[in-house]
């Protein structure tokens, strides 16, 4: 998120031809700065000039502009009914022109409420306005180049896409409860589908929503309208999706969503309140006088009756509006109906006969009911009130109206007129009916001259004629009853024709809807909820209703039951209304404790102006060579492009209304201001003059201070220095507000200085480039992002943008387009300047000093002032004792002491300057050097440069390099008597590095010398003898030969034998695992595991006959006697495998056979029974013979086999006798 860098810019600045010019033109700059969008109060305002003398807001109404402000760019308004939103709009929309930030407004709203609308900008904002509907839409402009069109829902869903590219910047949606099926049904409204594409879309730059039922029936008219709010403000709705919405708010069924969670009440309400503001008729504490309707009947004349009969049967051929305008006449006057058929004759859209007809019978008529009436009414009313009466009589034709004027003449009865003839006529008029005693009791006034018309000091309407549109009859009780009434209550009379249409049908049903429209507030929603509306082509609407009922009443039909009906629909019309009204409280509450949440509002400085308005623009008139004459007090009269012009200054008053006001913020003011500040002017004055010559002067006057002599002057850089004010107009914008400041930056030639070329003077006729006359671009930036109320206004939008980005839930396509909208920008331009511009030029000087001794030094002069701005230090020679620019001084440095440069030697070889008795001659190069750079040769003792000496690597000593020798081995130099000569190699060495040899006692250097590993003595690689296993070198007579590989090697490697006493290397040695004796491995018994004993640690195997390590023995179970386990059984019991194959009969040998006698003999010796040898088996050896016996008893009858183990040389059995069985399994014991 990455803050702007702010724009700089140059107005081109043309030369004022006086101060005063300069000042008027600076004041026009002031008078033209735009102001932020930021309102406090409603001394804040900038557009109560447009309507202070036509309306007086309420605080509410104040307050709704002030959060629209507070919120830009999106606001939903939702008072209540009968609050004035159309007042608060068009406050907002007002304010919003005057601040320069709308001209062309889009609103769209029913199309009944279109005439209000129109009528309410005009008269009371003073914004043109034209209501449109259809294709005429495409193309339709404002009547001027700021205001209004006007259309219909309908129109502005169908032609959006031409609207969307007109260049309206607001857009203002009335009755926005119109959008409000977007969520919660099957098929969303097309008209609310196309809005919210063009609220996301963005094509706004600001939106107004109105409506004073956001819930009509179900919770899912809120989300609708809290959607679109957020779409249009780049935000995810806080409500969620819709799923969530359901879950976390709507307590019944989804589809009917009427009843709210009351644990979710207050999250509900926070949401809402963010987005919408809402003002309760309660909260408002305003009175509104009670409404009393009444109809008054009079009885036709015949010749009224004679008139009904003559238009009965042909109005039924005629085209739909011809019928109602020639209804309406009739039961306007008779006057009003010979002429409206007598124009239609005229265009033969009505039969000639019919209008001979109507004029014969109007011109025998001495006088209608209607007068009659009125005439006992105002009777009634000058005995109730003989002096304070008053009425207002209503009338749609100026026919009737001068009918009634001719009437109250005769009477004598004053009065006034009010129609579309004369604004200032209409005003006198008022101004008489208001006076405390009136002058004139009876207002008569027509639709087309009452618009915006406050006749409120009346208490008493009169509707002389009915008209069948119920908005303009709303319209004309508008104009008496109205809050900050001095009555009570307003009464209403409506004239009708008794025992005809208009009584049964258009009085009955316009008494139903002025009494329900008073109880309501709201004549369009009482009519779309009893379903008499007009639709998008004005079809199904009241009037065509009221024109319905009247043609069959005339046809003879009975409307008595269809009237009724009507009536019906009104009455449940208005109890909905009432009870939707009651339902929007509960849940909605009112705005306590939901106030405004965000950043602090800035604290911006008063713009001060150096003239005040009326004096800026006399003084401008003047500029521009206009002559003014007053004629009163503010009142002047001007020769503008050679015509009279009739201009009001200060305040506006009733008496300027033919007069051009020229206040702050009308647009003559802005066209005067624009005109001043078209051309930037400055009044800046360029001081050199002669520069060469006085800068010539100066230098000349310095050099002869200290005793010096001018010679030269070059000159090098050149600066332009300002010196004065610079006039800054800065503009911070965002994409829905912007603030401009004039600030005055002071600034000093010190600072403000730019290099340049020239020392030539400029008239600076034009100034394009501020650098020229020493401007720095980034030091007035600086001053201006320092301005308190720029950097509040940075502040403000910036916290908004943090603000706004984190209610886009991160999106990121609605995050950037936050960002971009809510990130200030600065453009910077500079607009006038008021000051000097001089010159510094910096000059090298040319001097001599001391008979002919050439110095320069580098001064800043100021031609203009003869000022010095920068010269040398001046300081003492120690020399000579005088006091000399520093620039002429150099340091002796060996000494430390200043002194004049030209007193200095400099040494030949490092170009140092010291004083002459610091120097002296090289012997070798008979250069001139300094004390500090010699050296005494230690050979020689002479002095050298020291840098010529070489240095002895062993003593440190110098000495000329002819005296100096490098040692061959180090290659280090060292002085000649610190070498020797190497008996080895022949080489010469450092003798601080010398070995001798050990063996032979030969010299060299130590590099070329070995060492004894064992004593480490020094001997000749030659001399020594190496070790054949570790090839470590050593004396001779060290090394020691092992006994059984016959190598030399060292004593260290060598072990000797326990057994044998032998030396031998270590690897031939192994441990018994017995004794841990050491012994040759020839020397010892292994064991199949790889276990060493000595041969006095084995035991005998007794069938092998071999010597074994003990750990490879078993004991026989069968014979007891131990053998090898390679002869034994496996499976965890231990016989001699060859015995055990024998008993089993799976072996069968005669080894030995000659034994076999022996053998039974030695047997029977110890056992009974016959037996003999089965089989025989000879050991390894031969010494020892495995026998298996059979052995039977006396009879024969039992056999059993004995297995013994023979010894071949002792003749004796060995070891037991094993005696068992042998069975299909084996033998057994």
């Amino acid at each position: 998120m990455n803050e702007e860098i702010p724009v700089f810019r140059t107005k081109t600045l043309k030369r004022a031809q006086s101060s005063s010019e300069y000042e008027l033109y600076r004041a026009a700059l002031e008078w033209g700065l735009i102001d932020p969008i930021v309102i406090q109060s409603r001394q804040d305002l900038k557009s109560e000039s447009r309507w202070r003398d036509k309306i007086e807001p309420y605080h509410h109404q104040v307050m709704n502009l002030i959060t629209f402000c507070r919120r830009l760019p999106v606001t939903l308004l939702a008072d209540d009914v009968g609050l004035g939103k159309t007042i608060s709009a068009g406050l907002i929309a007002s304010e919003l022109i005057s601040r320069g930030r709308v001209s062309k407004i889009l609103i769209v709203c029913p199309k009944l409420l279109m005439p209000q609308w129109k009528e309410e900008l005009e008269s009371k904002f003073g914004i043109p306005s034209i209501t449109v509907t259809g294709r005429k839409l495409i193309e339709a402009e404002p009547p001027e180049d700021v205001g209004a069109v006007i259309t219909t829902y309908n129109s502005a869903r169908i032609y959006m896409e031409a609207l969307a590219g007109a260049g309206f910047e607001m857009l203002v949606l009335d009755e926005a409860h119109k959008l409000r099926n977007l969520y919660g049904v099957d098929r969303p409204p097309k008209v609310a589908e196309r809005f919210k594409e063009v609220l996301k879309e963005r094509v706004f730059k600001y939106v107004l929503m109105l409506t004073a039922t956001p819930i009509q029936n179900r919770l899912w008219d809120i989300y609708s309208l809290i959607d679109l709010l957020t779409v249009a403000r780049g935000h995810e709705n806080p409500f969620g999706k819709q799923g969530i919405f359901a879950r976390k708010f709507i307590a019944d069924d989804q589809s009917q969503a009427r009843h709210l969670k009351p644990e979710a009440k207050d999250e509900f309400r926070s949401i809402v309140y963010g987005y919408m503001s809402r003002v309760r008729r309660g909260d408002a504490n305003l009175h509104f006088p009670e409404r009393v309707v009444r109809l008054h009947r009079v009885d036709p004349t015949p010749e009224e009756l004679e008139l009904l009969q003559i238009i009965k049967e042909p109005i039924k051929k005629l085209q739909y509006l011809a019928q109602i305008v020639i209804l309406q006449a009739f039961i306007s006057s008779p006057q009003a109906l010979q002429y409206v058929l007598a124009g239609m004759a005229k265009n033969q859209t009505a039969p000639e006969s019919l209008a001979i007809e109507v004029k014969e019978v109007v011109s025998r008529m001495k006088t209608s009911a209607k007068l009659n009436g009125l005439s006992a009414l105002i009777d009634k009313l000058r005995a109730e009130q003989p002096e304070q009466w008053r009425v207002v009589v209503f009338t749609r034709w100026r026919q009737t109206q001068t009918t009634i004027q001719i009437f109250l003449e005769e009477q004598g009865i004053t009065y006034g007129l009010i129609n579309g003839d004369s604004g200032a006529e209409n005003q006198k008029t008022i101004e008489r009916f208001r006076t405390d005693k009136p002058e004139i009791h009876v207002i008569i006034s027509t639709e087309a001259g009452s618009e915006g018309v406050n006749l409120q000091v009346a208490n008493v309407i009169v509707n002389y004629d009915l008209p069948w549109n119920p908005m303009i009859v709303e319209q004309r009780i508008g104009r008496v009853q109205r809050l900050r009434s001095a009555y009570a209550s307003v009464s209403i009379f409506n004239l009708v024709l008794k025992g005809t249409f208009e009584e049964y049908i258009v009085g009955r049903l316009m008494e139903k809807l002025q009494m329900a429209s008073h109880a309501i507030g709201d004549i369009e929603s009482l009519l779309e909820a009893s379903g008499l509306n007009e639709n998008e082509t004005g079809s199904n609407g009241f009037e065509e209703k009221i024109l319905e009922l009247v043609l069959a009443s005339l046809n003879g039909a009975n409307v008595e039951e269809s009237t009724r009906k009507a009536e019906k629909s009104i009455d449940d019309a208005k109890i909905e209304l009432e009870r939707e009204e009651k339902n929007i409280n509960t849940m909605l509450g009112g705005m306590d404790g939901s106030g405004e949440v965000g950043p602090r509002l800035p604290t911006l400085p008063e713009h001060p102006r150096s003239m005040d308005a009326s004096s800026f623009t006399l003084a401008a008139f003047q500029s521009l060579g206009i002559e003014t004459v007053e004629q009163r007090n503010d009142l002047y009269l001007a020769k503008i492009d050679g015509r009279n012009e009739l201009i009001q200054l200060g305040e506006k008053t009733a008496e300027s209304t033919n007069a051009v006001y020229y206040g702050a913020g009308t647009q003559p003011f802005e066209r005067l201001v624009n005109r001043l500040t078209s051309t930037g002017l400055h009044v800046v004055k360029d001081v050199d003059d002669n520069i060469e010559n006085r800068t010539e002067k100066i230098l000349r006057n310095w050099a002869s201070g200290f005793g010096g002599e001018f010679h030269l002057q070059q000159t090098g850089k050149i600066w332009a220095r300002f010196e004065g004010r610079a006039l800054l107009k800065i503009r911070a914008t965002v994409a829905l507000d912007s603030y401009e400041r004039l600030i005055e930056v002071v600034c000093s030639p010190d600072e403000y200085k730019v290099p340049t070329k020239s020392i030539i003077p400029s008239r600076n006729e034009f100034i394009e480039d501020p650098r020229v006359i020493g401007l720095i671009q980034e030091s007035l930036v600086g001053s201006a992002q320092s301005d308190t109320g720029i950097a509040e206004f940075c502040r403000f939008y910036t916290e908004r943008r943090s603000q706004e980005v984190a209610l886009a839930a991160g999106d990121p396509r609605k995050t950037k387009k936050l960002e971009d909208d809510f990130t200030p920008r600065l453009d910077i331009s500079l607009v006038g300047l008021d000051g000097l511009v001089s010159r510094e030029l910096q000059i090298e000087v040319t001097y001599n000093v001391d008979s002919g001794h050439e110095y320069r030094s580098t001064i800043n002069v100021i031609p203009s002032t003869d000022e010095i701005k920068h010269q040398p230090v001046m300081d003492i020679c120690s020399k000579t004792q005088k006091s000399v620019p520093v620039d002429c001084l150099a340091k002796c440095e060996i000494s430390g002491k200043q002194v004049l440069k030209h007193l200095l030697v400099r040494s030949e070889i490092s170009g140092r300057q010291a004083l002459p008795e610091y120097g002296v001659a090289c012997s070798l190069t008979g250069k001139q050097i300094f004390m500090d750079e010699s050296e005494k040769s230690a050979v020689t003792g002479k002095a050298v440069t020291r840098s010529l000496l070489k240095a002895s690597a062993l003593s440190g000593k110098l000495a000329e390099p002819q005296f100096i020798r490098e040692c061959e081995f180090s290659l280090t130099d060292v002085l000649e008597n610190e070498t020797a000569i190497s008996q080895v190699s022949g080489k010469i060495y450092r003798i601080d590095e010398q070995a001798r040899s050990a063996v032979s006692g030969k010299t060299g250097h130590k590099q070329e010398f070995i060492h004894c590993s064992v004593t480490d003595q020094p001997l000749l690689l030659q001399e020594a003898e190496k070790c054949e296993v570790t090839n470590k070198i050593v004396l001779p007579g060290i090394l020691e030969v092992c006994e059984v590989s016959g190598k030399k090697v060292l004593p260290t490697e060598l072990e000797k034998s326990a057994i044998s006493g032998k030396m031998a290397l270590k690897k031939y040695v192994v441990s018994s695992s017995l004794s841990d004796a050491r012994l040759l491995e020839q020397e010892a018994i292994r064991s199949v595991a790889g276990k060493f004993c000595a041969p006095l640690e084995a035991k005998i195997c007794l069938w092998s006959g071999r010597r074994c390590h003990p750990d490879d023995i078993r004991t026989c179970q069968l014979t007891g006697i131990h053998t090898h386990f390679e002869y034994v059984t496996t499976g965890g019991v231990s016989r001699l495998e060859p015995l055990v194959n024998l008993l089993n009969g799976i072996t069968r040998r005669s080894d030995q056979s000659d034994l076999w006698l022996k053998v039974t003999e030695k047997y029977s010796k110890t056992n009974k029974g016959e037996v003999k040898v089965e089989s025989a088996e000879s050991s390894p050896d031969g010494k020892h013979l495995a026998v298996c016996l059979e052995v039977s008893t006396l009879l024969g009858l039992k056999k059993r086999h004995a297995g013994l183990l023979y010894s071949v040389e002792a003749s004796e059995i060995v070891g037991k006798i094993a005696t068992g069985k042998r069975s299909p399994e084996g033998w057994r014991e």
